[in-house]
Formats: C-alpha cells, structure tokens, sequence
C-alpha cells in the first residue's frame, strides 16, 4: 500500500514520459465506465462539497472510488490504473468543472488514510496535473515539461481493447496564470479573447498557451522538435498584450520586422497570403522568404486597447500559404469579435 502520492512533477525530462503514460486513466473510456454505486463502503469522509463514501476492493477495476454519501448529484472521484503504467495508480476527479482532472499518482495503491486526505484537498479545488476536456476534446497539462514542449498523446488502445483517438494537447504555461482562462473555452478573462485550438477543421496537435493579465501568447506546432522541419505542418504563434503609453501597431511592427532582418537570413520578399487592411484585417504585414528555415510572416494590428500580431513559419508552397492566409483572417476577424 502507498503510504504517500508521487512526488510529480520534479522538472525532469521524464516528466514527460510519465504523464503520457497515465493519460488513458482520464481519457472518455474509463470514466463512462465508472459504476453508479458503490461495492462496499471503507469509510466516509467530510469534504468541501459534502460527505463522501469511499468503497473499492483491491481487485475491482476501480479499486477506489468516492461519491457522495447523501446520493445526489456531485464528482465522482475513482482511483485508475493505466496498460502504459502498471502498478501506477491516477486519482481522478470526474467531472469537475467540465474536465476530467487527475490529481494525484501513486505507487500501488493509496491507503485508507493516504487516500482520505488526499479526496479532501481534491475537492477543495480545482488544480491538478492534467485533465481531459470533453468540450475541446483534447489533454490539457497543469504543469511545465523541460523546454515547455506538451508531452504528445498517441492513438491507441486500453486494456480491454477500447480504441482511443489522440486529440489536440494543450499546455496552460507555468509562466503564466491559469486562473485567467475561463474553463473549457480557454477565454483570456483581462482581454476576451479565446485561443481557437482548432482552425476551420484543421487540428491542432500540440498547443501552448501563457495567460498573463496583461498580455496573452498561444503558440501552436506538430511536434516536440524545436527546429524547423519541411514536413511540419504550419507552426502559428499569436500574441495580445495591453499597450502601454506612446505604444502603436506601427511601431510593434517596425520592432519585430526589425527582429527579423538581424535573426533570418532572408533572400527576399515574400506575397502575403493576407494583405493588410482595415480592421478587422491587420493593419501591417511583413513576409519572407528565408535560406534555411522556410516562409516567414508577422501581420500585426489592435483591437480595443489591446495589440495583436500573429507570427507563422511554414514550408514554401501554395497550400501552405492559402491555409496561413485564412488562419490569419479567422484570428483577426475572432479578435475584432472577442477583444474588449
């Protein structure tokens, strides 16, 4: 029996790993599972919603689950294991909030005390170390891997031969503040704008976002390669921060076009696949066409108090600049909408 959680996250490489691995304990699969009742009651416990009681046996699927004594409505909390971790157990609240949330790991099964404490602090609040959004259908991740990169998701199955769909993954930064996105939409309360994390039917598979109060940055790439490739789907960054006194779309754009000519071996100019514009169109493009790391592009402009540019890198071909072109005009027409 464990007598204390993982230790999780300790900021190392495998961090990464791990997490991935204990990704199907919160996937729809399992918790649609979750039976209505209890198989026996171990004890029952006084938490922030309630009384709740805990059953289980060690041989159940759900060794240890929690619902609420009174039988009415509220999360249920389930222990679950995962076919990539044996031995490794997830405590799992469902649903809270419109997410699916693990908050703890363990090694082995938790005791009843362990376990007890541990069910109180995960109904006290809403964190954790990763959940699963059924509106989004995606992971979400409540901590920093190294380098910020989101640990990927593959397709696959579980223990009972149930397939499961790799869907877009999402990390809430830890250089910002995750309180600042309404959840399930990811709405950036100070600014009103929510980070798409799909574009006209094209998946995003992996997805960043840092929430601050008074900027937003939401960055969105394939892999977990940080060097341009030629095969990488189109890599999109855009950014909103409040503008300070005496600060312009103008003068953002000459700083950042200014940026580009000292970093990018540009070889010349490259058509923009949207043209600046009245809003909601951006009021400035700049485009390249670079030796080694492939199309580049910044369209900046302003929206209520708040600038906006929008950054993309991708292979030199038609398609890719026609689908640049059309994100950029979805992010700047869902700017003039949301921001306030």
């Amino acid at each position: 029996m464990a007598e204390a959680s993982i230790d999780f996250p300790t900021g190392k490489a495998d961090d990464v790993t791990f997490a991935r691995s204990m990704v199907p304990a919160i996937l729809p699969e399992v918790s649609r599972a979750l039976p209505r009742t209890l198989t026996c009651t171990r004890s029952t416990i006084h938490t922030a919603l309630g009384d709740y009681a805990i059953g289980g046996e060690n041989g159940d699927a759900y060794p240890r689950m929690a619902l609420r004594a009174d039988g009415k409505a509220g999360p249920a909390i389930y222990l679950a294991t995962s076919p990539a971790a044996p031995g490794k157990f997830a405590l799992v609240v469902h649903p809270q909030n419109g997410l699916t949330i693990a908050k703890r790991f363990y090694n082995g099964i938790p005791t009843d005390a362990r376990l007890a404490d541990d069910i109180r602090a995960a109904l006290a609040d809403d964190d954790g170390v990763m959940a699963f959004d059924a509106e989004q259908q995606g992971v979400r991740y409540f901590f920093a891997p190294p380098g910020d990169i989101p640990p990927p998701v593959e397709s696959g199955a579980l223990a009972d031969g149930t397939q499961f769909e790799a869907g877009p993954q999402i990390l809430i930064s830890a250089a910002g503040d995750p309180h600042l996105l309404d959840p399930g939409s990811y709405r950036h309360k100070p600014s009103g704008f929510a980070c798409p994390s799909t574009f006209d039917g094209l998946a995003v598979l992996l997805m960043s976002i840092e929430p601050n109060a008074g900027s937003l940055v939401c960055s969105y790439r394939a892999g977990t390669d940080l060097r341009y490739r030629e095969d990488d789907p189109i890599r999109y960054q855009v950014t909103l921060f409040k503008s300070p006194s005496g600060e312009t779309a103008r003068s953002v754009f000459e700083q950042l076009t200014a940026a580009a000519r000292n970093q990018l071996r540009i070889t010349g100019d490259h058509r923009p696949p949207l043209a600046a514009g009245r809003a909601p169109a951006p009021q400035f493009v700049g485009y390249w066409d670079t030796a080694d790391a492939g199309v580049q592009g910044v369209w900046v402009g302003q929206a209520g108090g708040w600038i906006i540019f929008l950054r993309a890198q991708y292979a030199p071909s038609a398609a890719n600049d026609a689908e640049a072109g059309k994100i950029a005009q979805i992010l700047f027409t869902q700017a003039g909408k949301q921001i306030r």
